[in-house]
């Protein structure tokens, strides 16, 4: 029996961030941007996301802001300058928004089927020696706003899809298969086995972030498989939310902004804005992971 890619595994615990304390001719479609990039240079080794640009016919921008959720502090940093210049940061967050959260007689939401995710991202971000991103962005910023589902939503729209986490499993296990009979990958090479034996051991950090961070490569491929068909709230039925939270803020007058979400989601999101008539235009790459030579 096959085990569990280690890709999977990451991308469960990277695709949901949560805290507790004129589009192409029909006859030939452009190819979609890649959010994620494992680049090597002499010195190094890079895990990169992309910042790309889409202009609507009105002259509204919209910049897709790819982000891996536990990062070298550097990346976090470059990203506060960066997010002083849009009208509106909408970022993603399943739960309250930032603002509400810790004040005083807020209402505490039951975050206990989530709990596993901020373990997990905890673990890879003490075993990787990187930072969190809740921790190194700056959520209070006055252009901030919440563009993701509540808890309440998230978990009655997961019931009415019928989507589990073992499910969530099985077509992320589904979706690796195929690729790996298109490629001839082995996937026991990337299994979960591999990533718990990799967590456990921290003499090493470097070496550990390389082996985790040339995984990120099949994102993109894994999440366009996994969304065919009628989608998941994982993914699609949150980029719903977002871009009616992006309606709004266009409709009360916002001309540049910002989608700051996982890189995971942004291929569907740059689909959505296509088909809304915006014109793709520059990429950036921002370095998340450094991994130098020794």
């Amino acid at each position: 029996m096959r085990r569990f890619p280690l890709l999977a595994a990451c991308l469960l615990a990277c695709a949901v961030l949560r805290a507790e304390s004129p589009a192409p001719p029909a006859e030939k479609k452009a190819a979609l941007t890649d959010y994620v990039r494992f680049e090597s240079h002499e010195d190094g080794d890079s895990l990169e996301t992309a910042v790309v640009s889409f202009t609507s016919p009105t002259k509204v921008v919209v910049d897709l802001v790819g982000a891996i959720h536990i990062a070298d502090k550097s990346y976090f940093d470059a990203l506060n300058l960066r997010f002083r210049s849009y009208d509106a940061v909408l970022y993603e967050l399943v739960g309250k928004p930032m603002d509400l959260r810790g004040k005083p007689g807020a209402e505490k939401e039951d975050a206990s089927s989530l709990a596993w995710v901020g373990q997990l991202q905890a673990a890879m971000r003490d075993a990787l020696d990187l930072h969190g991103q809740l921790e190194g962005i700056d959520y209070r910023a006055k252009n901030f706003i919440h563009a993701d589902m509540s808890l309440p939503q998230f978990q009655k729209t997961r019931e009415v899809k019928k989507e589990s986490l073992l499910g969530l499993y099985f077509k992320l296990w589904q979706a690796q298969s195929e690729m790996q009979s298109e490629t001839g990958d082995d996937p026991d090479a990337a299994s979960l086995a591999m990533m718990l034996q990799l967590l456990m051991n921290k003499d090493n950090p470097v070496e550990l972030k390389r082996a985790v961070a040339g995984q990120f490569d099949q994102v993109e491929r894994l999440m366009a498989r996994m969304e065919a068909g009628d989608g998941t709230v994982i993914v699609g039925e949150r980029n719903r939310v977002a871009f009616e939270v992006l309606d709004k803020q266009i409709a009360a007058g916002k001309k540049h902004l910002a989608i700051f979400y996982g890189a995971a989601h942004l291929q569907d999101m740059e689909k959505r804005l296509l088909e809304r008539g915006f014109q793709r235009g520059k990429t950036e790459w921002l370095r998340a992971w450094w991994l130098p030579y020794e």
